[in-house]
């Protein structure tokens, strides 16, 4: 930690900085929380996301202490590109999010602007980013200047005929399972995840629930 990271800690300023692997706990904790009560309640990551040596812009937020704000961007480059919804090169806005008890201060829209400054010194002409239905993650983004490009669906469930009666017997700290016709059965299948392209498709699968995947676009000045 640098001197200039403890002067923040105790005077309690918000301050962006890079990432850095002693922050991981941090991160992770940072981004359950954020993620807790919104449509990507089940997208938990154990471990922070690395790219590989590929460029990219990892920011956190911290205050008093606290990582209360995270962003990740990774930056398409001519020998990888990540983004789809734009011609050349871009960033692809993978996650940013604000800890439950800071939001609505700030802290997203001004990890944004950092990275947007720092991409400046990139070869890039756009962001990407893709987001569910949550309504305040998409006008959080519309207010950015983003502008939707896509909609697709993500289905949790599993297509119909794919799921079998099956019969469960617990014997000697094992489970045994057996099909309607009595053959033995190693494994089944539960449930999946889908990515939907129109709602008729919906029909075709036993669901449990879905949402709305959107991408948004946004050209640089």
């Amino acid at each position: 930690m640098t001197l200039l990271d403890k002067i923040n800690e105790v005077d309690g300023m918000l301050k962006i900085i890079d990432y850095r692997d002693e922050y991981e706990e941090g991160w992770l904790r940072c981004r359950v929380l954020a993620y807790l009560h919104t449509s990507m309640f089940e997208d938990v990551e154990t471990k922070k996301p690395t790219f590989e040596n590929r460029p990219s812009i990892e920011l956190i937020a911290i205050e008093n202490g606290e990582i209360v704000g995270i962003l990740d961007m990774i930056l398409d480059d001519e020998a990888l590109k990540t983004t789809a919804l734009g011609e050349g090169l871009g960033a692809f806005l993978q996650v940013i999010a604000v800890h439950p008890d800071h939001q609505n201060k700030g802290i997203g829209q001004r990890l944004y602007e950092q990275a947007v400054t720092r991409l400046k010194c990139f070869n890039v002409t756009f962001i990407e980013l893709y987001t569910r239905g949550d309504e305040p993650a998409n006008n959080f983004y519309k207010k950015l200047g983003f502008e939707k490009r896509v909609e697709y669906y993500d289905v949790f469930g599993i297509e119909k005929g794919l799921r079998s009666p099956i019969s469960i017997e617990m014997k000697d700290g094992r489970v045994y399972a057996q099909d309607e016709k009595g053959q033995s059965c190693d494994y089944v299948i539960t449930e999946g995840v889908y990515e939907v392209y129109n709602l008729e498709a919906l029909e075709k699968i036993d669901y449990d629930r879905y949402y709305p995947a959107i991408g948004y676009y946004k050209r640089l000045s």
